[in-house]
């Protein structure tokens, strides 16, 4: 009814997990921080605001028993193989354990809203063209938009403060520069986006990670040298 209600969502918010999926870790946000923002955070957000925290919290999963793509690869070998039972005729409870909770109801409600013409408010990824002010035309961005028989019309959102709106062009950035990298082939531009991205240590350690990465993968490499 046109009254800000962002200040009293936020504490609540903050206090409780529900809200938090289940492949990120429940560590507490810095209640200042956020309060201070006067947005909502994704929870996605804490790889970038509580990053040392996050850390400490995989390196010790990682020594008690596994990485979370190790657990991942786990789940879904069970899943594959109850999905084989043609009898199978509810959720299995490991599904809960893989995250992306709901994404089936969210397909269904998005092909009903195409094709019933619905006009659903969803969350999906969609051209920029000018709604984030910011980041170029053609970018892709994830945001609430109307979905038509037409398409995804993307609701037009107020500026970003300045802060939060440096971080979505540095990663924006970041993700442009890998895209550079893997279509050329080019070993610094690789090097750069590294550089930029805030969760990667710059400098020997970063180029450290590459070389790694680029051993690893050698073989699906072909116009790296």
């Amino acid at each position: 009814k046109g009254k800000d209600v962002m200040q009293e969502i936020l504490p609540e918010l903050l206090k409780s997990e529900k809200f938090n999926p289940k492949n990120i870790d429940s560590i507490p946000w810095l209640e200042e921080q956020i309060l201070t923002t006067g947005m909502m955070p994704s929870p996605y957000h804490k790889y970038y605001y509580m990053s040392d925290d996050m850390l400490k919290k995989q390196l010790k999963d990682y020594e008690g028993h596994k990485t979370r793509a190790e657990f991942v690869k786990e789940v879904e070998e069970k899943l594959f193989q109850l999905y084989k039972d043609p009898n199978l005729n509810e959720k299995p409870k490991e599904l809960e354990k893989r995250g992306g909770a709901y994404y089936s109801d969210a397909a269904c409600e998005l092909i009903n809203s195409i094709y019933n013409n619905k006009k659903s408010l969803m969350v999906v990824n969609i051209q920029n063209n000018g709604t984030i002010e910011a980041l170029p035309a053609d970018a892709v961005i994830e945001t609430t938009a109307m979905i038509t028989s037409q398409g995804a019309v993307p609701l037009k959102g107020t500026k970003l403060p300045a802060a939060s709106e440096a971080e979505v062009v540095l990663l924006k950035a970041f993700e442009e520069l890998t895209i550079k990298a893997a279509i050329e082939g080019d070993y610094g531009t690789a090097l750069h986006a590294l550089t930029i991205n805030p969760l990667v240590k710059s400098g020997t350690v970063a180029r450290q990670a590459l070389d790694m990465v680029l051993e690893q993968n050698k073989n699906y490499l072909k116009r790296w040298n």
